[in-house]
């Protein structure tokens, strides 16, 4: 963690510390209680009743059910359909997965971007016949037992990319999982010069996923799009089949990020600087 001497002038430890609280509830219980989120945060309990009140009163958190919990408010609500409603890739994705999940009515499709050493869906969508728990929108995941995962982390600098390898403990889920930073480090050179990547149930047993990067219209990869499915579905449709439609997809909505194939050779190969926090 950073130390006072590294932050910039302009930080305010009391507006982090309220958005650590609310950090507390992505992907966890719908209720929390003060008490639970002083131990996570390590700070005093009177200090997490005083940054969970003042949130209460701003509409970001509102009373929970039990004394003492809170749970997310209108306003979080607001804020984050607000980031929905003007962001590029959710707008220009929605009609793209919307004619997937009609073409493949079986299956799920998915973008996300990268975040930190997780990706986050941006957009889920599934098809009318999925009968299977699919992911969620803003729903966090490892990176590198994923097909998105492995295709925004393939196309980070050099550095960026040793840096998460230096970070990240990799876990296995199932028995494929690639727990070797050189095994990944080669399936993500594949993955760059091929421009697809596959989830060969990495992070679930029975799910396979494909995945190709999303561009913006200077040429760097902003996100990435996947088509998941159980291993039936891969059998039935085939798997040159899905990569072939999911690479197109993925061009198709770069296409519409402002991205021409033909500035291709100046696209910008790596996302540079620090993975953000």
């Amino acid at each position: 963690m950073e130390t006072s001497d590294d932050l910039p002038y302009y930080f305010l430890n009391t507006v982090a510390r309220a958005v650590s609280v609310l950090d507390q509830f992505i992907n966890s219980e719908a209720e929390l209680g003060i008490a639970e989120v002083a131990r996570r945060l390590k700070i005093h309990k009177s200090v997490a009743h005083r940054l969970m009140a003042t949130l209460a009163d701003l509409s970001l958190l509102a009373p929970g059910e039990m004394p003492g919990t809170y749970r997310l408010g209108v306003k979080a609500l607001e804020l984050g359909l607000s980031y929905l409603r003007n962001s590029p890739l959710d707008r220009v994705s929605q009609y793209h997965l919307t004619r997937l999940s009609e073409q493949l009515p079986d299956m799920a499709f998915h973008v996300a971007i990268l975040d930190g050493n997780q990706i986050i869906y941006q957009k889920s969508i599934s098809g009318p016949d999925v009968r299977w728990v699919s992911a969620t929108l803003g729903r966090r995941q490892q990176a590198y037992c994923t097909s998105l995962g492995k295709v925004l982390l393939a196309y980070l600098s050099p550095p960026s990319l040793e840096n998460y390898l230096a970070t990240v403990e990799l876990k296995p889920f199932t028995s494929t999982t690639i727990t070797s930073p050189d095994a990944l480090r080669k399936e993500l050179d594949l993955i760059r010069k091929q421009e697809w990547a596959l989830d060969n149930q990495e992070s679930t047993r029975g799910h396979i996923c494909v995945g190709a990067p999303i561009r913006d219209h200077t040429g760097q990869v902003i996100a990435a799009l996947s088509i998941a499915g159980l291993s039936e579905h891969f059998q039935r449709y085939g798997l040159e089949t899905l990569v072939e439609c999911v690479k197109r997809t993925a061009n198709d909505i770069s296409y519409e990020l402002g991205f021409s194939p033909s500035f291709r050779s100046h696209a910008i190969p790596y996302h540079e600087g620090k993975l953000p926090r």
